[in-house]
């Protein structure tokens, strides 16, 4: 126990004080407070667009106005060369002029260094107008117009299926859900790339260096390997514990700001439907599958022979870990037989479960067994991973990663026979 400890110790704090850890760390949070930043900005620069009005016909004016906005405001002008003198001293970004006569017919000038005009606004404002000038001239009358145009409702009820009922899901709350369980997903897929890479690293480095040989004398593989193991967890616990306290810190300064910029973004999202059970659900799911691709690592760095094949012992859980990151990107828009099936598939279901679970494609019965499954796998996956560990730290193979894994499968193999009884 003493002789993993110093393993655990070895690995945690030399790579607490390494730029990759750090880079590690501080990467997501400059990225956020890029985006947050970028947000922020778009937000202040957001401008009313200004647009002077030039018609002869009140009623069109009188429209106009009323539909002005915090983004497109419109200003009646007496003719349109007053209205030109504004946008010249850049007082207006658009000129509309309107004629009634003999239809109505409307010409739009914009200003290319002003606020963009929503012309789509425009023509529905400009469709309404003449909608009520044409009933004038039917002589029909407001309850008419009405009647002719009304559109027929539609209500829509989202529900999932919850132990044989019927469990009604707002819309908002549903796509709500499947965003902030994606960004779960997505941060897990970080973790996963990040974690598992520096445990292929750690094994891969000793072993290509031939240091191996002087470590092993003092120590068991399997003691090396779980004092690795508990290394980077810790690594990672610290980085959460990091998370942690800058979401409080932010959250809290910008309660304070005097016009919070994250307020118009969670007006949009609905997190009623987050629940406890969910969150306890996701950090599971979170803990076994990063501690999956770990030990996955593991196995892949055991198997290198110098430090120019670490590359290669990367590779298989990137690319698992971007099928996951895939299928949890295409399984938030909906889903399939094969993504249900693929959901429950250890590697993958990582990242998947999470999101159909917050999309409410799946209930908690069906994520926590998806959980027991991956759980289950991660018990046997490790055993079987020690058993290799033990084998392949002290073999070397040219040949690549794959003929090493063959040659510590038939070292397995021929190490399970019974040996012959001397008589």
């Amino acid at each position: 126990m003493k002789k993993m400890d110093v393993i655990f110790r070895q690995v945690f704090f030399k790579n607490l004080k390494s730029k990759t850890w750090l880079w590690i760390v501080l990467g997501p949070l400059v990225l956020a407070a890029v985006f947050g930043g970028v947000f922020w900005l778009m937000n202040q620069t957001n401008q009313t667009s200004k647009i002077g009005v030039v018609t002869s016909s009140p009623a069109l004016t009188s429209t106009l106005k009323a539909s002005s906005d915090d983004d497109q405001r419109y200003i009646s002008y007496s003719s349109t060369a007053a209205a030109k003198r504004a946008m010249a001293d850049e007082d207006l970004d658009g000129v509309l002029t309107i004629s009634t006569q003999p239809t109505t017919h409307a010409s739009l000038i914009e200003r290319t260094d002003g606020n963009g005009v929503n012309q789509t606004q425009l023509q529905s404002i400009l469709a309404q107008a003449h909608t009520k000038e044409v009933a004038a001239q039917l002589k029909l009358s407001t309850t008419q117009l009405q009647s002719l145009f009304a559109t027929p409702q539609l209500a829509t009820t989202s529900v999932s299926v919850d132990k044989g009922k019927l469990v009604s899901r707002s819309a908002k709350t549903q796509k709500s859900g499947a965003m902030v369980w994606f960004i779960l997903g997505m941060l897990i897929y970080t973790f996963v790339i990040s974690y598992a890479s520096m445990m292929a690293q750690e094994i891969g480095t000793e072993k290509g260096s031939r240091i191996e040989e002087s470590i092993l004398t003092a120590i068991t593989p399997q003691a090396q390997f779980f004092g690795k193991l508990l290394g980077i967890l810790a690594l990672m616990a610290v980085q959460m514990a990091i998370y942690g306290v800058v979401t409080l810190a932010g959250g809290l300064l910008l309660q304070r700001l005097p016009k919070n910029p994250l307020s118009s973004l969670m007006t949009n999202i609905d997190l009623s439907g987050i629940s406890l059970n969910m969150l306890l659900f996701s950090l599971a799911f979170f803990f076994v599958g990063t501690l999956t691709y770990t030990v996955l690592a593991a196995l892949t760095g055991s198997l290198v022979a110098n430090q120019e094949q670490i590359g290669q012992a990367t590779t298989p859980i990137v690319m698992l870990g971007m099928l996951g990151y895939l299928g949890a990107l295409i399984v938030a828009g909906g889903t399939s037989p094969i993504l249900n099936i693929a959901s429950y598939i250890p590697f993958l279901s990582t990242m998947m479960m999470p999101v159909r679970l917050g999309a409410g494609q799946v209930t908690a019965v069906a994520g926590w067994s998806a959980l027991g499954i991956n759980l289950v796998f991660l018990i046997l996956f490790t055993w079987l991973t020690v058993k290799f560990y033990q084998t392949n730290v002290l073999s070397y193979s040219d040949g690549g990663m794959l003929k090493a894994f063959k040659r510590s499968w038939q070292l397995q193999r021929a190490a399970r026979k019974p040996k012959p009884v001397k008589s």
